[in-house]
């Protein structure tokens, strides 16, 4: 019963040293994934006189996307931090000294990872393409209410096929207007005008109009710049089609999915890709059995037949059925680095380090620093190979628990 309570005293005490290291952790890492993108929000919110309440509303819904990672780092670090000060403090010494093994102070660490994984896992799955769908409905609903929203001032905006050039932007009035058309095909349209009103016109087909005061225009041939045409006018009016702005905002990401979802996906993108693949190795057999032929003289010889089959030589494979198993598969993975991440500073607890929180939390960003490349490269590799993306997505948390796994079997012997 003595014996209980002291292990029941350890656990509590070791899970409350890593939840406080842990937010201290979380609060850093977040900060860095969420500040930057964050202002710019911000910013681009503040210029438009958005309320308060909404740009709240807006931060708050973008969150979810940065926790995904946040969570990971975290749990490294605070691990990482809490046996760093155990071990400059000669705790874990004493502790062994007193007949406690290493592993009972270690269950509490990769319970508490296990947890964070499982709260990944939620927001990835449910959290994160529950706050995009209502980000994306808000953001839509910004667009109907302020028309000027997507045009951001003393730039150039593409909308549909025409480009404008502008000053400032305040609410609905846009100043110091040059209009270009994108459609060469026949002639060139340029439009100056020194201010111009935006209204709505067709709220579900996102149509608005562009009324200009005093413009002047020019048109000339695509073909002949030399021909011109050029008039002025009290007034014009333009339809402007924000349609092709909307898919942007509603786009339907993979990242944005849920696990359920993607295999959705995937399964019609596996049809799609065998299919696709099915009709290759029969025209490549039927161009095989056609060039031999020839060769033979049975048919009359044809030289692009040898350049066709060197184009067949590698199956179709489908772009998007490839990414999308290499989303679901990082929902698992940056699930999961929660648990391998705390795996790989459990040896800290084997060595007699100096500083013991500040030590651990830099060896903590030297490793989140190597995942994190490790992570980047394996989604650069995806469309670099014809099998599932899924190992190559899971090498990182392999590559980190290996590691670890090494590790304390080396720190064991010595010890």
């Amino acid at each position: 019963m003595e014996h209980k309570k002291r292990s029941l005293l350890l656990y509590r005490y070791i899970t409350k040293e890593f939840l406080i290291n842990f937010i201290v952790s979380f609060t850093f890492f977040f900060l860095i994934f969420f500040v930057n993108s964050i202002l710019l929000l911000v910013q681009r919110i503040l210029l438009k006189n958005i309320d308060f309440r909404t740009m709240l509303t807006m931060v708050l819904l973008s969150m979810p996307q940065f926790l995904i990672y946040t969570f990971p780092f975290a749990s490294l670090s605070g691990a990482s931090m809490v046996l760093g000060d155990l071990s400059s403090n000669n705790e874990l010494l004493a502790l062994r000294s007193s007949g406690i093994e290493s592993k009972r102070i270690f269950y509490p660490l990769i319970f508490c990872s296990l947890i964070f994984s499982l709260l990944t896992f939620f927001v990835s799955d449910y959290l994160l393409p529950c706050s995009n769908i209502v980000y994306r409905e808000r953001l839509s609903l910004l667009m109907r209410e302020m028309p000027t929203f997507e045009i951001q001032p003393h730039g150039t905006n593409r909308i549909g096929n025409i480009v404008i050039a502008n000053a400032d932007v305040d609410d609905t009035m846009i100043y110091d207007i040059v209009m270009t058309n994108t459609d060469r095909s026949s002639e060139n349209k340029s439009v100056v005008s020194e201010r111009g009103l935006v209204e709505m016109m067709d709220p579900g087909r996102f149509i608005y109009s562009l009324s200009l005061e005093n413009p002047e225009i020019l048109i000339t041939d695509s073909t002949d710049v030399t021909t011109f045409l050029s008039a002025s006018s009290e007034r014009a009016e333009f339809y402007l089609d924000f349609s092709d702005q909307v898919p942007v905002l509603t786009s339907t990401d993979p990242v944005n999915l849920s696990s359920s979802v993607l295999r959705a996906s995937i399964r019609e993108r596996n049809e799609r890709e065998r299919e696709e693949r099915r009709r290759f190795y029969e025209e490549r057999d039927d161009l095989r059995l056609t060039y031999s032929a020839s060769l033979k003289g049975k048919t009359s010889f044809d030289e692009s037949m040898a350049n066709r089959l060197e184009n067949l030589d590698t199956p179709p494979m489908d772009f998007y059925a490839q990414y999308y198993k290499a989303e679901l598969t990082k929902k698992y993975s940056l699930s999961l680095a929660c648990f391998f991440l705390t795996l790989i500073a459990l040896p800290l607890g084997s060595i007699k380090l100096r500083y013991g929180k500040l030590t651990g939390f830099a060896l903590s960003l030297i490793i989140a620093v190597a995942y994190w490349y490790m992570m980047f490269f394996s989604q650069l590799e995806i469309f670099s190979i014809s099998s599932p993306p899924y190992l190559l997505i899971f090498a990182p948390d392999l590559v980190i628990g290996v590691i670890a796994i090494l590790l304390m079997v080396a720190f064991r012997r010595r010890t």
